[in-house]
């Protein structure tokens, strides 16, 4: 099984990607496929700096990510154009994932994409507004900044309409893992 798992910046999908991991999934992180990729890929790294000019590459090899974020960020052609560069190189790689096992593969961008029909079912991590704020300034960001980036998204309300399941995470820890663990029983009883 394969499944997708979405949610608004904030909201605890790698909180429930963990608690997945310990009920015996095989986890993947698209962001982090795109931090590897950026790092030491040297056909995405060309790219990049094909794109963005030699002034993105670090001296110690790989990609300035931090550099790269304030070039994209507020120019929306400059962005599709890193996507495509970056996107199909992810999916590729979580496409290839073995047909064996149970896998949850974290994908911010799940239903921006359209890419919900390439898994056996969509999850989405629901938290309010509010609390994802809340989230983002304990991560270091402050609220305008918080409130950009939760603008360059999909609202997460909209996910939730558009997700298989919904898991919320305003409440606490036990909460969410007591959630996890319901839907579980429901996606693995043979039907």
């Amino acid at each position: 099984m394969k499944i997708g798992l979405t949610g608004g910046i904030g909201c605890g999908k790698s909180t429930v990607s963990k608690l997945f991991a310990e009920n015996g999934f095989s986890t993947l992180d698209a962001d982090k496929v795109v931090h590897e990729l950026l790092a030491s890929d040297p056909g995405t790294i060309a790219a990049v700096v094909d794109l963005f000019g030699p002034e993105v590459e670090k001296e110690e090899g790989g990609i300035d990510r931090e550099a790269v974020g304030k070039s994209v960020f507020g120019d929306e052609p400059k962005l599709r154009e890193l996507e495509a560069i970056l996107h199909p190189r992810v999916r590729e790689r979580w496409q290839s994932l073995p047909d064996s096992g149970d896998w949850l593969i974290e994908i911010p961008l799940l239903f921006e994409k359209k890419l919900q029909k390439s898994v056996d079912l969509s999850i989405c991590v629901f938290s309010d507004p509010q609390t994802q704020v809340e989230r983002l300034e304990q991560r270091g960001m402050n609220r305008t900044q918080a409130l950009a980036r939760m603008n360059r998204q999909m609202p997460v309300a909209e996910k939730a309409t558009l997700a298989d399941y919904v898991l919320l995470n305003d409440g606490s820890q036990s909460f969410l893992s007591e959630q996890v663990r319901s839907l579980l029983s429901k996606i693995r009883t043979p039907q």
